[in-house]
């Protein structure tokens, strides 16, 4: 993993309160795989995986006609081989090159409110009521966004506005290179 951090992680206009070297780590615990204008890593998988944060939701956003998940759709198709190409590119990344080509957002949900299920599809489920950040990365600083408060009767809709962003930030930085 190259862990070229410096740079980006001193950056006074951020206004996280979360270490930005464990949010960069997050990029490499997993392969992105693409969705529908931009790559998400499967399965919240990051707590299990070396991540101290929590469970993570990963999305990046191509901001560069390079990693375009609709031109990529068009020539790798139903092609596994070629679709393996482009994860590995990503994984390949350095952080410089990721801010280049991606913005990003992370929704976590920390680790306190989280409860150990080894039965169930992911090995970490939140107990409600919990918190859950949203985290920006845009043109390389971080800012943290919203602070979700959850619970069992509003998480759908809070899934729904979120994936409504994401499709926003999509929209915005589609054709603009």
């Amino acid at each position: 993993m190259n862990l070229d951090y410096q740079a980006f992680i001193e950056n006074k206009n951020d206004t996280t309160n979360i270490n930005r070297k464990e949010l960069y780590k997050i990029f490499k615990y997993d392969e992105f795989y693409p969705r529908e204008g931009y790559y998400q890593i499967p399965y919240y998988g990051c707590p299990y995986k070396g991540n101290e944060l929590g469970n993570a939701n990963v999305i990046l956003i191509p901001k560069t006609k390079r990693f375009d998940t609709y031109a990529i759709t068009s020539k790798c198709s139903d092609n596994e081989p070629c679709w393996e190409k482009v994860r590995q590119e990503i994984s390949s990344l350095s952080i410089e090159e990721l801010n280049q080509h991606f913005n990003a957002v992370i929704f976590i949900i920390g680790k306190k409110y989280l409860k150990y299920t080894p039965h169930l599809e992911t090995s970490y489920n939140p107990k409600y009521p919990y918190k859950e950040d949203a985290y920006v990365l845009e043109n390389g600083k971080w800012s943290i966004r919203k602070t979700y408060t959850i619970t069992d009767e509003i998480e759908q809709e809070i899934h729904r506005l979120q994936d409504k962003y994401i499709d926003s930030l999509v929209e915005e930085y589609r054709f603009r290179e």
